[in-house]
């Protein structure tokens, strides 16, 4: 082969070669835009699930402070109803439903068996109104009770956010929750 052959072919190696480290170069950055675009989608989808679900929180939070006043006041309405003088030994076992109720087992199996003889009683110092809060009453008390511990619980109860950015190709590091590449935190 003579020196303008090898030259050429030389030439045409170099090209190829040239060629195709470009063509990977190009793929590379290319993945790696792709990769960085959907990397931002999935941070951005996370904020946003983040920001809904502190939404979400405070409207719990008030729902939950709306629910419980409701339910005392309807069995407050109840025990006015069915407070009397005549009847003392109800009205000290209504004081103790509360809030916070605080009757023993046997005070409101007291209480409930005076509604019971309550919802019965024909006489003229007793109103329908009266009657029909005797005959509520204990459903309203078992609801109060109910929705009390229910919040008590609540506070235990928490939300987590699990991230979901390994899953589609993002490394994640697990012990800051943050992705790999993104830039180290200060501490202030």
């Amino acid at each position: 082969m003579d020196t303008a052959t090898r030259a050429l072919l030389n030439s045409i190696a170099l090209l190829i070669f040239a060629s195709l480290l470009t063509f990977v170069a190009a793929r590379y950055w290319f993945q790696r835009n792709i990769a960085l675009a959907s990397a931002k989608a999935i941070a951005d989808d996370h904020q946003r699930v983040l920001n809904r679900l502190v939404e979400l929180e405070t409207k719990l939070a008030l729902v939950n402070q709306a629910v419980i006043p409701i339910s005392t006041a309807f069995q407050a309405i109840l025990i006015k109803e069915l407070t009397h003088f005549h009847t003392p030994e109800m009205d000290a076992l209504m004081e103790k439903i509360g809030p916070p109720n605080t009757l023993t087992d046997e005070e409101e199996r007291r209480l409930a068996q005076l509604l019971d003889e309550r919802t019965r009683d024909m006489g003229p110092l007793i109103s329908d109104a009266e009657r029909d809060a005797a005959k509520i009453l204990p459903a309203v008390m078992k609801r109060a009770r109910a929705e009390a511990a229910v919040i008590d619980t609540a506070e235990g109860l928490k939300l987590k956010l699990v991230t979901v950015a390994a899953v589609v190709g993002v490394p994640v590091d697990q012990r800051k929750n943050r992705r790999v590449g993104d830039p180290p935190e200060t501490s202030t």
